[in-house]
């Protein structure tokens, strides 16, 4: 829906109807095909967002912006008008948003633009994350538990707190000895420090593939694709779920699904106490 290429019922000639903005510090394919490449410098996406909030209000930015976020304010210019003059725009933020500095101050500027745009046509923003079905663990523990990441349960009920709660920070302050890491490459994905931190710990990991955290971990379980070998729902980038039927079983006797193997372990667990 919120592609490129495919052809919609006001977009008939896919491609060749939509303008595409790209907003990254490298020269990427996905620049090279667009019709604004807007090169900022790493970590000045704050600024930028902010500034382009400024020319929405109909004022001019300090000039010093320029130098801040190595975009010039005619450039600016020309993609805040782009985007006030499409029919239907969308905003498309990758994990460097919330991983660069200002982390969640920048996603929730960027969704103050997104919301000052609607009042000149119709906008949206989602968030393209870096694994399969993080949307769906987003949408159930929100639904369980009030909070969609970074959930903290030492006090015996949910808290959450960005900046504390979360993987890398709990990591850099040391505040964990052991680990369970389920089918996420987290050595890949995280900063050097904490990637060695994680490795010099216990950890246990289920997983499809052998990866970089596989050979780090202490046990490793084999993971069951989903939607392949076992069914589950999954959510799109736009959060509409959508549930699959495997066209094979699991290749283990032991275990249906990963939610199986969790299960299990949660039941040896209880058995222990």
């Amino acid at each position: 829906r919120y592609a490129v290429f495919p052809r919609g019922y006001w977009t008939k000639r896919g491609r060749f109807d939509r303008t595409v903005i790209t907003v990254d510090p490298r020269r990427t394919p996905t620049a090279e095909a667009s019709d604004l490449h807007v090169q900022l410098k790493p970590g000045s996406d704050y600024e930028l967002i902010s500034a382009l909030m400024t020319l929405l209000h109909g004022k001019t930015p300090h000039p010093s912006v320029e130098e801040i976020t190595g975009v010039p304010i005619p450039v600016m210019e020309e993609m805040l008008d782009m985007m006030k003059n499409c029919t239907f725009g969308a905003i498309s933020v990758g994990l460097g948003l919330s991983s660069s500095i200002g982390k969640h101050r920048n996603a929730e500027i960027a969704m103050n633009l997104v919301k000052e745009l609607n009042n000149f046509t119709k906008f949206t923003l989602g968030a393209l994350r870096g694994h399969c079905n993080v949307a769906g663990f987003n949408q159930v523990a929100a639904y369980m538990y009030g909070y969609p990441f970074g959930l903290d349960f030492m006090r015996g009920h949910p808290r959450y707190n960005p900046g504390e709660f979360t993987t890398v920070d709990l990591l850099r302050e040391k505040d964990v000895d052991a680990a369970l890491v389920m089918c996420a490459d987290l050595v890949c994905h995280i900063p050097a420090d904490c990637a060695s931190l994680l490795a010099e710990m216990p950890m246990i990991c289920v997983d499809i593939a052998p990866c970089p955290t596989v050979a780090a971990s202490d046990i490793v379980l084999p993971g069951v694709i989903d939607a392949m070998e076992c069914d589950g729902t999954f959510y799109r980038l736009d959060d509409v779920p959508v549930h699959f039927e495997p066209f094979t079983s699991s290749p283990f006797e032991f275990t249906k699904s990963n939610e199986d193997t969790l299960k299990q372990l949660f039941e040896k667990v209880k058995a222990r106490k």
